[in-house]
C-alpha cells in the first residue's frame, strides 16, 4: 500500500512532461555507460546532451549489470523537493529515452545504487509540503529494488537509522550491509556529520558518528562507501586545501577501525565550484558526481572520471 508518503506525490507521474534530451544530436550507443567514451583521470561531462539546458542534474547510478541507468534532474527555478527521477534501459542494443521512474512518486531527491546493482537507497522528506530549509526538514531513508518483475514497492529502513526528530540523507551501503549517511543530531560535531549503522544478522545497529577527522565543525555531506569498505568518499567544505566551496575527499580505514585524514581528490576532480553526490560504478571503474556547468549558470552536470584518482590518492602519487 503506497500510504501517505505518496498520496501527495503520485500526481508527479502524470504532471512531469516526457523527458527530452538537450540536443537532437545527442546519441547514446550500445554497451555500457550509454555508449560513451570512457574518461581518464580528468573529469568529463557524462553523456553530453542528456540533460537539457534549463535543467539541473542530480544523483545518478547504474543497475542490473550496467543495463539500467537512473538519474534525477529538475528545471531551473523549480522546487528541489519535487525533483523527478528518470530511468533508461538498454534494450536490443540501444538505450531507451528517459522516462519517469515508478518510485519517483516518493520524491527521492538524493540516492545511491547499492552493491550488486539491484537496490536504490534514497532519501525523501517526511513533510515535503513545508517551505523550510533542507537541513531543517525531517528526512528518512528508504530502499527500492529492481527485480525480474520490475520495481518493488519502496520500504522505509528501520528506526535505528531513521528518526522522528532528526534528518537522515544521502545513504550509501557497503557489501556487508553497513549503511553510511549524513545526519544532524544532538551529537553532531558540526552542521551535519557522517554516520553509519552496521548490519548485524539482518538488523541495523544504532547510528555511530564517525567523528574527526572525517567530521568537522563544518557541514560534512554526501558519503559514498566502497562495496568492500576500503575507502569512503565525502563531500567536505572549509578545508585548507579546498579548490572550491565543496570538494570531494577520500578517507581510508585504519587498523583500529577509525578513518584516516581525508585527502582531496585533486584538481582533476574538484573545481572552483562545488562537487557533490559521489558514486562509484559497480565495476569499480568510474567515479560519478555532480558539479555546476562552467558554461551555464542555471545547469548542473553529471561528471565522471576514472577511479584511478582514488587509487593514486591512496598511493600518495
Amino acid at each position: 500500500m503506497m500510504g501517505e508518503k505518496a498520496a501527495w506525490a503520485v500526481a508527479l507521474l502524470f504532471s512531469v512532461p516526457a523527458f527530452s534530451v538537450a540536443s537532437d544530436e545527442a546519441t547514446f550507443g550500445d554497451g555500457p555507460y550509454l555508449g560513451q567514451q570512457p574518461p581518464g583521470v580528468t573529469a568529463e561531462v557524462f553523456a553530453p546532451g542528456l540533460i537539457p539546458e534549463d535543467e539541473w542534474a542530480g544523483c545518478s547510478g547504474f543497475l542490473n549489470g550496467g543495463t539500467v541507468f537512473v538519474f534525477s534532474s529538475m528545471k531551473a527555478g523549480t522546487d528541489w523537493r519535487f525533483k523527478p527521477t528518470y530511468v533508461m534501459e538498454l534494450e536490443d542494443g540501444k538505450w531507451t529515452k528517459p522516462g519517469v521512474a515508478p518510485f519517483s512518486a516518493y520524491m527521492p531527491y538524493n540516492f545511491t545504487v547499492g552493491p550488486g546493482g539491484t537496490t536504490v537507497y534514497f532519501t525523501t522528506l517526511k513533510s515535503p509540503d513545508r517551505s523550510t530549509s533542507m537541513l531543517l526538514e525531517q528526512a528518512n531513508i528508504w530502499a527500492v529494488t529492481l527485480n525480474g518483475d520490475g520495481w518493488t514497492e519502496p520500504v522505509m529502513l528501520g528506526a535505528s537509522i531513521n528518526t522522528e526528530e532528526y534528518y537522515e540523507n544521502y545513504p550509501t551501503v557497503a557489501r556487508d550491509g553497513t549503511i553510511y549517511y549524513m545526519s544532524r543530531r544532538e551529537d553532531t560535531v558540526g552542521k551535519t556529520d557522517i554516520y553509519r549503522s552496521k548490519n548485524r544478522d539482518g538488523k541495523y545497529a544504532d547510528a555511530e558518528n564517525l567523528g574527526p577527522p572525517v567530521n568537522s565543525l563544518e557541514s560534512d555531506q554526501d558519503p559514498f562507501i566502497a562495496p568492500d569498505g576500503s575507502y569512503l568518499i565525502v563531500c567536505l567544505t572549509g578545508r585548507e586545501d579546498s579548490f572550491g566551496r565543496y570538494d570531494l575527499y577520500v578517507s581510508f580505514p585504519e587498523e583500529d577501525g577509525s578513518w584516516s585524514e581525508p585527502v582531496n581528490l585533486g584538481e582533476g576532480v574538484n573545481s572552483a565550484e562545488s562537487e557533490f553526490r559521489p558514486y562509484v560504478t559497480g565495476d569499480g571503474k568510474y567515479l560519478f558526481f555532480t558539479s555546476p556547468d562552467p558554461d551555464a549558470d542555471n545547469r548542473g552536470r553529471i561528471f565522471w572520471v576514472s577511479s584511478e584518482v582514488i587509487r593514486a590518492t591512496r598511493a600518495g602519487e
